[in-house]
């Protein structure tokens, strides 16, 4: 039986990683200690864990969790691939760990892969917080016409990362209104239309205060958009402006009266756009849980049908307590068949120094029929003790060690145009059945089955078997020999009675007859584990699937009408009302201000929301879930 001892991870090296992307596909495949891969792995067992930071001694911590993408093709057994993952949308450094359970209890871990998640393409222009709305007028006083002071604007991406650390140019101020017939619109100090600043390294600071002209144009208690307006030469995709709404006014107490309510406007707003996200963040996580439901159902009925594919049915109660015990069960005749006794090869094996070394043929191959074991043996007999290596250094080594007493093969020497495995017998030619052959010839190397190398021993059996073939007896040997030789060359044959017949046609006396199994002296190819031995393997894990998909399930299904009950808590319900009170007054107030409702709203939605949450990294799902449990807390 193959040990996992590490796990090799594949992938592109040379990939970036920008901030809400895709990850480059991961190639895993679980290793032996002679760097064999190991197949027949169930998916389920191997993971791909990631978090924020980098180290984190023994311990792998969970913020995320993917699970191995749909193997496509058969080939791909003992390849476990994660694709499509998404990349965390906030830049920084991240850790990757690759991880197989052996048991319920140990772990085998990857290496760590340490990426830097990077900016994402600029998306638009936005300031370091979000300044009150102003109220303005014309007058002589300074502070009544400023704008905006001590503004910072930065290149944001789609997910508010800063980026365009390396775009030069500039920001041009303008002011327009909502009402594109408007013609009367306010003007910058010395009268002028627009204003320049220049941007470096991704950033604009307006230092200086943005104030209007005294007596600008401009119509009274009317709102105004104050844009700030990127050109950026390097880019091809122009980002979006960011808008600031303001309120004119020609009166200086209409202007003071008014400037209160603006304020108060701006804290309803900032206050209903956290109820807001709130909410949908909530009402995403609802359904989030409804799909992670919907998934574990899914999986759930797959798994119960992959049972009943192998015969085994489940009750509809207890169903959890049936199949631990069956597990249990299986285990114990799994244990069992293992504790019987089958043909083994006693011929002491070669010591495994060096990875170069695969070991005597003898250990090399495993044959189930006893009959075709052998003769196949006898037939290889002289060969049975040579030690494979895979490289002539290897075998000169032991050459040398040996002082020349041990036969050694190094794959290296071997010509590689070999028999084609699936090449068909010679009594079939393109598609035809040229005779019908007696005693069931199969090809001898079509017997065998190998523990390891897989691709190694068919190079080294392909040249000692050839197209050596394996039938009943010698007279169904004679019959398919004086068929096949009308056609083509007939290869040696084998009896499973213990006769030869060479390709030249000889055949009888001692040297082309099998002795007694037990006057191999050992020197036999040994017999496979027994095919119910895989079939309960295939069992036990299937069983394991389902009942850790059970446990999901039920618990997947009690956070969620856990959630929904939360929902319709007093505390909620209040929240609702305040919202709706709140949406109401800010409605009065715009209403008074003569402002388009809801913009203040939406431009807060656009803005990072800080909510006293941790620095999670990725899935906005993960997100969302960790913001609602910080806000009902």
């Amino acid at each position: 039986m193959l040990i996992p001892i590490r796990l090799n991870v594949k992938y592109d090296k040379n990939a970036s990683f920008p901030a809400g992307g895709t990850f480059p596909d991961f190639m895993v495949s679980v290793l032996s200690e002679d760097d064999n891969i190991i197949r027949n792995i169930s998916p389920a067992r191997i993971s791909m864990k990631m978090w924020k930071g980098q180290g984190s001694g023994n311990r792998i911590p969970t913020d995320v969790t993917f699970s191995c993408s749909k193997i496509k093709d058969d080939k791909e057994d003992g390849f476990f691939y994660f694709r499509d993952k998404v990349i965390p949308e906030r830049v920084g450094t991240y850790s990757i760990q690759f991880t197989f359970a052996m048991d319920k209890t140990n772990m085998l871990n990857s290496d760590q892969i340490i990426v830097e998640v990077v900016p994402n393409d600029p998306v638009r222009l936005l300031p370091d917080s979000l300044p009150a709305t102003p109220a303005v007028s014309n007058v002589r006083a300074i502070t009544s016409r400023t704008l905006v002071k001590d503004l910072h604007l930065h290149i944001m991406d789609e997910y508010n990362n800063h980026t365009g650390a390396d775009l030069i140019g500039r920001v041009i101020a303008k002011i327009k209104s909502p009402n594109e017939d408007d013609t009367e619109i306010p003007q910058f100090q010395g009268k002028i239309s627009t204003i320049e600043f220049p941007f470096d390294r991704g950033s604009a600071e307006i230092v200086s205060n943005l104030v209007l002209a005294e007596n600008s144009p401009g119509r009274d208690s009317t709102e105004y958009i104050l844009v700030f307006e990127p050109d950026l030469p390097a880019l091809k995709k122009p980002l979006e402006p960011y808008r600031l709404s303001f309120m004119f006014y020609n009166d200086f107490k209409k202007q003071q009266q008014m400037a209160t309510l603006t304020r108060e406007r701006d804290q309803l707003s900032q206050s209903i756009g956290v109820y807001r996200n709130w909410f949908d963040t909530t009402n995403q996580l609802v359904n989030e849980m409804r799909c992670q439901v919907k998934e574990a159902e899914t999986r759930e009925i797959h798994l119960r049908n992959e049972l009943r594919k192998h015969q085994i049915e489940l009750p509809q109660t207890n169903t959890l307590q049936f199949v631990d015990s069956l597990i249990k069960q299986k285990m114990l005749d799994q244990d069992g068949l293992m504790k019987q006794p089958r043909r083994t090869c006693t011929l002491p094996n070669y010591p495994k120094g060096n990875q170069d070394i695969l070991g005597k043929i003898a250990h090399l191959a495993q044959i189930e029929d006893n009959e075709a074991a052998k003769v196949i043996s006898w037939h290889l007999a002289s060969d049975m003790d040579c030690v494979v290596t895979l490289t002539t250094e290897a075998a000169r080594s032991i050459f040398d060690e040996t002082q020349g007493r041990q036969q050694v093969l190094p794959l290296d020497s071997i010509y590689k145009t070999l028999p084609d495995w699936n090449r068909p017998l010679p009594h079939l030619r393109n598609g035809k059945i040229c005779f019908r052959p007696v005693g069931n010839p199969v090809f001898a190397r079509d017997l065998l089955t190998f523990p390891d190398n897989v691709e190694h021993c068919q190079t080294v059996f392909g040249m000692l078997l050839g197209d050596t073939i394996i039938i009943d007896n010698l007279d169904a040997a004679n019959h398919y020999r004086k068929e096949v030789v009308k056609i083509t060359p007939c290869p040696t044959l084998l009896t499973r009675e213990g006769d030869r017949i060479r390709s030249n046609g000889k055949f009888g006396g001692l040297q082309n007859k099998a002795p007694p199994m037990d006057k191999l002296r050992g020197m036999v190819f040994g017999a496979p584990v027994p095919k119910l031995y895989s079939a309960f393997t295939g069992q036990i894990d299937l069983l394991q699937q389902y009942r850790a998909a059970v446990v999901k399930l039920d618990d997947v299904n009690k956070d969620l009408n856990l959630h929904l009950r939360s929902l319709n808590t007093p505390e909620m319900l209040k929240k609702k009302q305040e919202l709706a009170e709140q949406e109401k007054s800010l409605m009065l107030i715009e209403q008074k201000l003569g402002m388009t409702p809801s913009d203040k709203v939406s431009e807060l939605l656009l803005q990072p929301v800080i909510l006293d949450m941790p620095d999670t990294p990725i899935p906005p799902k993960r997100m969302r879930k960790e913001t609602v449990k910080k806000l009902y807390r």
